[in-house]
């Protein structure tokens, strides 16, 4: 019998982008499967409009009304609870999904026990031919690098399985029991980085993360920013960014790696605070600010994440970062030139929990 696949989808004010991400997955060609949409306090009638416009399939949908918005961790923590699902499939509601997107995952996950997630290929909705997402890896610095260029043309050129560091909400599966050893969503980071957090976690379980090339998921991406106040962009993008990073990386790595990467780590976020402070950029440089010095006066709450972490790793550092080649040498230049060059917004529509 084919496993069960639970598709989990956050949402928050987004009901017209939910409907049609629904159309698609209920026009897929993989037949058992439940949805569990979690809203997060929305107030434009997403859910009594999911209701009645899904009544047919009441059987199929499940719908979690959280009271208010918790961010997009715990909220799939929540609905996680309510699946039942061998395989956990995430989505934002910004996506469409090809027809044989979940077919195309499940015998990778029957075919080895050892793999935990997997990432489908995300492409631009807008632009089908360019590439959104395919994977990421850990520079040397502490900062991600994606395998591929955001924008970049898909012609072909990253349709190999291969091993990534983690997969993003917009089109990741995870195996339900990989999903528990990790320890599921840190729901304390509300928004960035929880996805890489969770898929590291996976990492040091004992599992394998791989990219599949034929699962395909079109994703609308920052479609919500022009109805987000930009002071509040700026919070979650600066504030949240700079605390999740730090955090992922003090609680993740192995104490050598750790004395290697955070000293210079953090000197880096500092200037690019100071930087954004002296060009006038004074809410980014205060977020900023704000994401570091939240590190400090968590420390001990991060410390203790760290050792329950610690103690289920499966696999060292050197195996993770030089075998399976999950860290990727970046030099300052990379990292400047991305911030100073790149025009893309980092919101996106489901994650944008405001």
């Amino acid at each position: 019998m084919k496993p069960l696949v639970s598709i989990i989808i956050v949402n928050y004010n987004g009901y017209g982008l939910l409907k049609n991400c629904l159309d698609s997955i209920f026009l897929n060609n993989y037949s058992n499967f439940e949805i569990i949409i979690a809203d997060n306090g929305s107030i434009d009638n997403s859910v009594s409009k999911i209701k009645k416009k899904y009544s047919k399939y009441q059987l199929k949908i499940k719908i979690l009304n959280l009271k208010k918005n918790y961010g997009p961790a715990y909220a799939r923590n929540q609905a996680f609870l309510k699946s039942k699902g061998e395989i956990i499939a995430f989505l934002d509601n910004d996506t469409l999904v090809k027809k044989d997107w979940i077919s195309q995952v499940v015998p990778i996950f029957r075919s080895n026990k050892k793999i935990g997630v997997i990432q489908s290929k995300l492409l631009l909705l807008e632009q089908p031919n360019r590439i959104d997402y395919v994977g990421e890896s850990l520079g040397n610095l502490g900062f991600l690098k994606s395998t591929a260029q955001y924008g970049e043309m898909d012609n072909g050129q990253y349709n190999s399985q291969n091993n990534i560091l983690a997969a993003k909400s917009a089109g990741m599966f995870i195996r339900r029991q990989a999903f528990i050893d990790a320890g599921k969503f840190d729901s304390d980071y509300f928004i960035f980085m929880e996805e890489t957090d969770l898929g590291w976690r996976a990492w040091l379980a004992g599992y394998k993360n791989v990219f599949c090339p034929k699962s395909i998921v079109y994703h609308k991406f920052s479609s919500t920013k022009d109805i987000v106040d930009p002071n509040f962009n700026n919070y979650l993008v600066r504030f949240h960014g700079t605390k999740n990073y730090i955090q992922t990386l003090i609680k993740n790595l192995s104490f050598w790696y750790l004395l290697k990467i955070i000293p210079v780590h953090l000197i880096l976020w500092f200037c690019l605070a100071t930087y954004l402070l002296l060009t006038g950029k004074f809410l980014s440089a205060k977020n900023i600010y704000k994401g570091i010095f939240w590190n400090i006066s968590h420390l001990r709450q991060t410390l203790r994440k760290r050792k329950l972490v610690q103690e289920k790793r499966k696999v060292s550092d050197q195996k993770l970062f030089v075998t399976y080649k999950l860290m990727s040498k970046t030099n300052l230049r990379y990292y400047i030139n991305k911030f100073t060059n790149s025009q893309k917004v980092i919101i996106t529509p489901e994650n944008n929990q405001k």
